[in-house]
C-alpha cells in the first residue's frame, strides 16, 4: 500500500490516524493536532487537508510563538559559526546587534512592511546602503533557514528585496601624493621608522593590513627579492589576536619585491634587532601593532604633508592605481592583490582604468603618419549600385 504523507497506521488499534503541524513553539519543538480512528488512509487524509485548509491565520499565529531572538540563538547562530571564519562570525555578530529590533517578534509576525519600515529607520541614520545591504542580506539568510526547517512557509525578507546597490567610493594617493607624504618621517627615530616601513610597504606591495600584520621574517627572501602570504591575522587587541588563513586560496601568493623595498625591511631589520629577536616583521616588542596604528600615522603624517587623508585600506587602492599607471594588465592585477576573482578586480578598478585608457590613446597619438606625397591614386568610385546624387 503506497505511503500518503501525514497518515499513519496505528498498529495497536488497526486503524489510521492523521497529523497535522501547527508550528513551532518558542523553543522549536514542533506543535501537532492528531486525530485517530479511521477506517482507511483516505478517511484520514481527507481530514487532514480539510483542518489544514479550515485552519485560520490566528490558529497559525498562536501556535507558531518561536522568536526571532530564540529562533538566532537556538538555531542559526550554531549552524552558521561551524561554515565561517572567526573573523566574519564577528563581524557579523557587530551588525546582528542592529537586528535585535525584531528579536522579540514571532518569525511569522516578520512582514514585509516590518521589514520596509526598518529599512527607511535605518536609512534615516545616513548609514550607507552597501552596510544596509549586508544587514538584510543576514536577515534573509536567518529566514531562509527558518524556511529550510519547515519553521515558515516564506521569506518576508526576500518577497521585500534588497535596497539597491551602491559603488563604494576607491580613494587612493598618486605616485606625488605619495612622495610627499611618505618624506615625512623621521627615519632616525625607531618608531617613526616602523611606520615608514609599513606604510611604504603596503604601498608598494598592496597587502591587506591582515596579511601585513602576519608577516614573519621567515616569509621574506632576501636573496631572491620574495615575500610569501600565506597567512591573516585577526586582530581584537593587545592581548586577544589570531593568525588565521587568508582571505581566500586565492590570496595566497608569492610576490615578488623590488629592490628599493627590500633595502627599507633590511634597515628596518637591523633597527629591530637593537630591540631583541622579533619574529612578526612589523612589530616593536614581539606582539603585532594595533588596527589604529598606521591609521593615526596617516592622518598625522598627511596633515603635515598637506595632502588628502585616505584609509589604511587605500593604500591598496593606491597599488592598484599605480600598477595601472605602469601597464599591468588585469590578470596580473588579481594575481598580485590576491583576488578570488578577476570580476571583484574589475569592479573594484574599473574607474581607474579610465585613466590608464586615456593614456593609451595619448601614446597612441602620432604614432601613424600619412604624408601626402605617398597618398596612392586610386580607381575605386564607391559601389556601382548605390544611385549617386549630383552635389549641391
Amino acid at each position: 500500500m503506497p505511503k500518503i504523507t501525514n497518515v499513519y497506521l496505528d498498529n495497536k488499534r488497526g486503524t489510521w490516524y492523521a497529523k497535522v503541524s501547527l508550528g513551532f513553539d518558542d523553543r522549536g519543538k514542533r506543535v501537532t493536532k492528531t486525530k485517530r480512528g479511521f477506517s482507511t488512509q483516505k478517511e484520514a487524509k481527507k481530514w487532514h487537508d480539510e483542518f489544514k485548509a479550515n485552519k485560520t491565520e490566528a490558529s497559525f499565529l498562536e501556535y507558531n510563538t518561536m522568536s526571532l531572538g530564540n529562533f538566532v540563538n537556538d538555531f542559526y547562530l550554531p549552524d552558521y559559526k561551524g561554515r565561517v571564519r572567526l573573523r566574519t562570525l564577528n563581524q557579523a555578530m557587530g551588525k546582528m546587534k542592529r537586528l535585535e529590533t525584531f528579536y522579540d517578534k514571532k518569525l511569522i509576525e516578520i512582514t514585509p512592511i516590518l521589514i520596509k519600515k526598518w529599512h527607511n529607520d535605518l536609512l534615516k541614520e545616513n548609514l550607507t546602503n552597501n552596510y544596509i545591504r549586508s544587514l538584510h542580506q543576514i536577515l534573509q539568510q536567518i529566514l531562509d533557514l527558518a524556511v529550510k526547517l519547515d519553521m515558515l512557509t516564506n521569506n518576508a525578507a526576500r518577497k521585500v528585496g534588497n535596497l539597491r546597490k551602491t559603488k563604494a567610493r576607491v580613494d587612493f594617493w598618486t605616485k606625488e601624493e605619495f612622495e610627499t607624504f611618505i618624506a615625512t618621517f623621521d627615519r632616525n627615530d625607531t618608531l617613526e621608522l616602523l611606520k615608514f616601513t609599513s606604510i611604504w610597504f603596503l604601498f608598494l606591495t598592496g597587502l591587506r593590513l591582515g596579511e601585513l600584520m602576519a608577516l614573519k621574517w621567515a616569509d621574506i627572501d632576501f636573496h631572491n627579492g620574495t615575500v610569501r602570504i600565506d597567512k591573516s591575522m585577526y586582530y581584537k587587541s593587545k592581548h586577544e589576536w589570531y593568525i588565521t588563513d587568508t582571505k581566500t586560496s586565492s590570496s595566497r601568493r608569492l610576490l615578488y619585491i623590488d629592490k628599493i623595498t627590500m633595502n627599507h625591511l633590511k634597515v628596518w631589520k637591523e633597527k629591530q634587532k637593537e630591540i631583541g629577536e622579533i619574529e612578526f616583521i612589523f612589530s616593536l616588542d614581539g606582539l603585532p601593532f594595533g588596527t589604529t596604528f598606521l591609521k593615526k600615522a596617516i592622518d598625522s603624517h598627511s596633515k603635515y604633508a598637506g595632502v588628502k587623508r585616505i584609509r589604511v585600506h587605500d593604500l591598496r587602492h593606491s597599488h592598484a592605481s599605480l600598477m595601472l599607471s605602469l601597464g599591468m594588465n588585469d590578470l596580473e592585477m588579481q594575481n598580485r592583490l590576491g583576488h578570488g576573482d578577476i570580476r571583484t578586480t574589475l569592479g573594484t578598478y574599473s574607474h581607474l582604468r579610465l585613466d590608464a585608457m586615456k593614456n593609451v590613446a595619448e601614446k597612441l597619438s602620432g604614432q601613424i603618419e600619412l604624408l601626402e606625397e605617398d597618398k596612392l591614386h586610386s580607381n575605386f568610385r564607391g559601389n556601382q549600385h548605390i544611385k549617386k546624387y549630383p552635389k549641391l
